[in-house]
């Protein structure tokens, strides 16, 4: 259960971020940039998905 409350206080967090941003003018560059974030997440994850599938016996 305390997954899902943070990936809801996440959640609620951008929404407010994205909110925000709409005010500003600044909804296109904050897309950008949660794609640049979300690219290198996915990055990450599989360079360790190729190190733990390699590590095995």
């Amino acid at each position: 259960m305390g997954w899902q409350i943070i990936a809801a206080a996440v959640a609620g967090y951008l929404a407010l971020l994205g909110r925000s941003a709409w005010k500003q003018g600044e909804f296109r560059q904050f897309l950008r940039s949660l794609a640049i974030v979300a690219i290198l997440c996915a990055l990450l994850a599989g360079t360790v998905a190729v190190a733990m599938m390699l590590d095995r016996p």
